[in-house]
């Protein structure tokens, strides 16, 4: 027998449909055919009778009305409309068997009556799917239903690649935030460097202040002495001028130093992984937070396949022409960074080697960086030579205290270099020129070529004296920080008494220097054997 059903348009279960067999009771008994709450037991009664299907009322007191009208006895025909009772519950009759009316009025005669409700969703496309393929070729189902799965995997799709997009934009901006902040303490770094410049400089302009009022003073005290105190009076000014004299040289002396030589002194730039014998470079293990982890000796955790960025160490130092065939004199720990550090050592005793991904230098007064290679190492001592292509360039070579007596405990020197890096470079140019730098990028690499560019590479000079000197050390007193490694040390005559390669904050704030002497055995290297890196 054909399909029979009633739509439920209205009342307590508006939007459903219950399938027919027949005989088939409508009424609010449990277990009925067709149970509608709130209307009789047993209202109706739907049957087949010498091939009709007919509507019987079951004697209710509500009565049953079909197309508005009350009934006892009818026959139903497809899209009948049956209430039970006055402005009762409706139901709809659909009689598949009888001739199909079109598909748009079908899915109107499944559109229960009043507004639109979210819980009707499911029901119209019940309809839609029932109406459609009782009215369609196998071939055209199988065409619909394809669409409808590319349909549903193309809706997928676009759920996935926007739920990964928005991941992106999180991520994203979750770098710019990063960078920003990085920015921000860049900035706050590059002004910590020049409030402290300016609080030296002042620092040394107070002492001169207070050497000229007590050279004044002694002058009035020389002039009202009596015959018997002006002896002493001529020593103590005799001491103030001194002193002052003194103070004024050690002024002028980082702007003479700077003026003859600075321009030999480079600020290196470097960085390196750690690649294994394919070539695969070591990578950051992340946290939940997408942060690098450390271990418990506070290196790096690190993995070949993991989604974390290569593993990069990038660092400052200085160095400075000796020789014009190219040869820069610097630190060992500058020319190979892994050397002496143990968590570089740990991961190469694992088999992984270290490889330069930048090592160049930038000299004051030259716009491009000059790549640097290896030449020879130091086996005894902090230093090593590096090799230049200086491109005809006239860069001034910085005099050595062949003597070996240049060094001498309680006389100034001067230091050049780059300590405290970028930022001290960028505390000496116009606020205006450094936000512009750092608008384009806070990466070491780019700032410095940026500031080569605008001709903003220039060492800076610090002042002091030396405290002590041992076979393997000159101990002095100038400032420096990280960045000034590698640096010349210089006596009051010009000459490189000394390589800077530590500080201690700790003892005194004093510095450390590897004697000059060790650098001219390492510009005299062995016969037959030729340094490299």
């Amino acid at each position: 027998m054909a399909q029979l059903s009633f739509v439920h348009l209205s009342g307590p279960r508006r939007g459903e449909t219950d399938e027919l067999r027949l005989p088939a009771m409508i009424g609010s008994d449990q277990g009925l055919e067709v149970m509608v709450p709130g209307i009789a037991p047993r209202h109706a009664l739907v049957f087949e009778r010498d091939g009709e299907i007919v509507l019987q009322d079951g004697g209710s007191d509500l009565g049953t009305f079909l197309a508005g009208e009350p009934v006892q006895e009818a026959a139903l025909h497809d899209g009948d409309v049956l209430e039970l009772g006055p402005e009762g519950p409706k139901l709809r009759f659909r009689h598949e068997g009888e001739e199909r009316v079109p598909l748009l009025r079908a899915l109107l005669w499944a559109r229960p009556e009043g507004a639109i409700q979210l819980s009707d969703t499911t029901g119209f496309l019940r309809a839609v799917v029932r109406e459609t393929a009782s009215r369609t070729s196998r071939a055209f189902r199988f065409i619909a239903i394809g669409l409808v799965v590319a349909g549903g995997l193309f809706l997928a799709w676009t759920q996935w690649q926007a739920h990964r997009l928005g991941a992106d934009v999180a991520r994203l901006r979750e770098a710019v935030r990063r960078a920003e902040a990085a920015q921000r303490d860049f900035h706050e770094r590059v002004e910590q460097e020049r409030r402290r410049s300016e609080a030296e400089r002042q620092a040394l302009q107070a002492r001169i202040e207070e050497a000229r009022q007590r050279e004044d003073e002694l002058k009035r005290q020389l002039g009202e002495a009596s015959p018997g105190q002006a002896p002493s009076v001529r020593d103590e000014l005799a001491a103030a001028r001194e002193r002052l004299v003194s103070l004024e040289s050690e002024r002028t002396a980082g702007e003479r130093v700077i003026r003859e030589y600075g321009p030999g002194v480079c600020l290196v730039q470097g960085a390196y992984a750690f690649y294994d014998a394919s070539a695969h470079p070591l990578r950051y293990k992340l946290d939940g937070d997408g942060r690098p982890q450390r271990d418990n000796e506070g290196c790096y955790a690190l993995d070949l396949a993991g989604p974390g960025p290569v593993h990069t160490v990038d660092y400052l130092g200085t160095g400075f022409l000796v020789d014009r065939r190219g040869l820069v004199l610097t630190n060992r720990h500058v020319a190979e960074p892994w050397w002496n550090d143990s968590c570089a050592e740990a991961v190469m005793n694992t088999g992984f080697k270290p490889r330069f991904t930048l090592f160049r230098a930038f000299f004051p007064r030259e716009r491009e960086a000059f790549e640097l290679d290896v030449d020879r190492l130091s086996e005894t001592v902090d230093l090593a030579l590096v090799r230049v292509n200086l491109k005809g360039k006239r860069i001034p070579v910085i005099p050595l205290d062949r003597s070996g007596k240049g060094a001498v405990a309680g006389q100034p020197v001067v230091v050049v270099g780059y300590p405290a890096g970028l930022e001290a470079i960028l505390a000496k140019a116009d606020s205006a020129v450094v936000k512009d730098i750092l608008a384009a990028g806070t990466s070491s690499e780019r700032v410095t070529e940026a500031l080569a560019r605008k001709g903003l590479i220039r060492p800076s000079t610090t002042q002091g004296h030396i405290g002590d000197i041992t076979q393997t050390d000159i101990v002095f007193d100038a400032p420096t920080t990280q960045g000034g490694s590698g640096g010349p040390v210089l006596n009051k005559s010009g000459e490189v008494i000394a390589v800077e390669y530590a500080v201690l904050t700790k003892f005194g704030g004093n510095s450390f220097g590897v004697p000059i002497g060790y650098s001219l055995e390492l510009l005299r290297p062995p016969k037959g054997k030729a340094g490299g890196r």
